[in-house]
């Protein structure tokens, strides 16, 4: 069973949001396959964003959020998630309004939404993988040969022919390097970055510089294919 987030202003009224809420959590069409988490704003219309955003990581869901919100706390969510899952902010004047957000919601989850440029969903794995197998230089079994990088182990051989793309641009930006045995090349990730690293590999986001050029390539994937990177949360 999945798990959707509704956050909304206080005031159970009829008439009011909250009603909406409530109305659309008791209704039964929903209940066989998902369950609702809801969360009342402060006095103010916002709530603690770190701590609604901690929550919804632990059990990913789309999230809908009930405006008047405060904008502070909606940009604070956003920054946190928007690029994890599904999230809307949303006027509603009825629960059928609340529905149909909600139907929305749903969908776009489990159609993998949002989706991710290619070539930076290959990049996180490619990382994750070389971290993984302790690839961090040193002596020779600090690296792997780039026949073996696009060869599972969290790296789907559906994405070997952007692996040297993806190589390229990591490397240009010194996150990763290479040093050439037999006429090959073996990668291995810079340790001197180990920080800077680590910090992507936690926030799922690149420098900008890095990002630009990962983005060049028009293809898209399933977010949910980072899901792999929530081993480093309490990194």
């Amino acid at each position: 069973m999945g798990i959707i987030y509704i956050a909304h202003p206080l005031g159970l009224y009829a008439g009011s949001s909250a009603s909406f809420v409530q109305a659309c959590a008791n209704n039964p069409k929903w209940n066989a396959e998902w369950q609702f988490s809801l969360h009342q704003y402060e006095k103010n219309s916002s709530l603690i964003a770190r701590d609604f955003c901690s929550l919804v990581l632990q059990s990913p869901g789309p999230v809908v959020m009930v405006r008047p919100v405060q904008a502070k706390t909606l940009e604070e969510v956003r920054v946190r998630i928007a690029n994890r899952l599904p999230l809307m902010a949303v006027d509603v004047a009825s629960a059928a309004d609340l529905e149909e957000f909600i139907d929305a919601a749903i969908a776009q989850f489990s159609n993998g939404e949002p989706l991710v440029a290619l070539d930076i969903v290959v990049a996180f794995l490619l990382i994750r993988k070389l971290d993984q197998e302790h690839m961090w230089a040193g002596n020779a079994k600090g690296y792997m040969w780039v026949s073996d990088i696009p060869k599972g182990r969290g790296i789907d051989l559906k994405y070997e022919s952007r692996v040297p793309n993806v190589l390229n641009i990591l490397f240009s930006h010194e996150l990763i390097f290479y040093k050439t045995s037999n006429s090959k090349k073996k990668y291995a990730l810079n340790p001197e970055k180990r920080v800077e690293i680590y910090g992507i590999l936690k926030s799922r986001i690149f420098p900008s510089e890095i990002e630009r050029p990962l983005l060049r390539h028009p293809d898209q994937e399933s977010v949910r294919a980072l899901d792999v990177l929530d081993i480093y949360n309490a990194v």
